[in-house]
């Protein structure tokens, strides 16, 4: 796992529209496992520099909606 290929078949395989924003948050996310959403925001920006937090957030949703990344809240974290 790691390449863009890879993630684009992942994305297809969970019936969610592939753009450039969902690669390189599932590709962060597989890179930096247990991150805070501010990290994956960094390195998503190392890549795609122009995206917004938003456009982050509403790419982990889905990402979450669809069983692809989990989300673990630890009491009192963001």
């Amino acid at each position: 796992m790691g390449q863009t290929a890879d993630f684009r078949q992942l994305l297809q395989e969970a019936a969610l529209r592939v753009t450039r924003p969902r690669v390189a948050v599932l590709g962060a996310v597989y890179a930096l496992p247990h991150s805070d959403t501010d990290s994956i925001i960094r390195a998503v920006r190392r890549e795609l520099p122009e995206v917004s937090h938003q456009t982050v957030y509403d790419s982990l949703n889905a990402l979450t909606a669809s069983g692809l990344v989990r989300r673990i809240q630890p009491s009192g974290s963001v």
